[in-house]
């Protein structure tokens, strides 16, 4: 007959799973970044969603976001209406195929809501700090969208290009409430990828999730035996 595990045993074990998790855990770093060379503006209309996929540096397959930085522009006369905001949404890429590409999902698994704009401005970087529980597939979808931009201003994303860390596909997917679309910059053109910067700490392999639940029921009996 076996004999059953020592209680030294299971401690080296609950010890062992810990060291391998603090191992496997990624402090904060930049896993995508594309913010280096400015190439123009984007505008679009108040009420449609616009963004880029991106695919993010690193090993993946998923990824718990720490921190958001997009730059947008909003620009013209007079004195921006109280109603003007801006929110960001992201997405993991489980919708339908449009044009051979998997869309977003129908829902986000991050939406800021809404937050007001209260100056014209070109170039200003939105800095969002995301909950803990924001993971996201290594290759995901990330837009923004306005609401509140009266006739006369204009609102949209900076340009930037290339991406230095991380891969952007060059297009834009958008989504003014009709269903999403696939949107490419036309000749001569700047490709259509929008300054932004993303931190990010890896979420643990499964494997790794595995021995840590082990280690911490071994743990538990062990106290239990006390």
């Amino acid at each position: 007959m076996n004999k059953p595990p020592s209680s030294l045993f299971l401690h080296a074990l609950a010890v062992s799973a810990v060291v391998l998790l603090a191992q496997n855990a990624q402090s904060q770093g930049t896993v995508y970044n594309n913010s280096t060379t400015y190439n123009g503006n984007f505008d679009f209309a108040a009420g449609t969603q616009v963004g880029n996929e991106v695919v993010l540096a690193g090993s993946g397959p998923s990824y718990a976001l720490s921190t958001f930085q997009v730059q947008f522009n909003l620009n013209g006369t007079g004195t921006p209406n109280a109603g003007d905001a801006v929110e960001l949404l992201l997405y993991n890429n489980t919708g339908g195929v449009v044009q051979g590409a998997n869309s977003p999902g129908a829902l986000p698994v991050y939406n800021s809501g809404f937050s007001p704009l209260s100056a014209f401005t070109a170039g200003s970087v939105l800095t969002y700090t995301l909950p803990a529980d924001t993971v996201v597939n290594q290759d995901f979808t990330w837009v923004v969208e306005f609401q509140g931009v009266p006739s006369g201003e204009t609102a949209g994303l900076g340009l930037f290009g290339p991406t230095t860390v991380g891969f952007n596909y060059h297009d834009a997917w958008e989504n003014s409430g009709s269903g999403w679309a696939l949107d490419v910059a036309g000749t001569g053109n700047p490709a259509l990828e929008f300054g932004a910067v993303i931190t990010a700490t890896a979420v643990p392999e499964p494997g790794t999730i595995v021995l840590g639940v082990m280690g911490a029921c071994a743990f538990l009996a062990r106290r239990r035996k006390n």
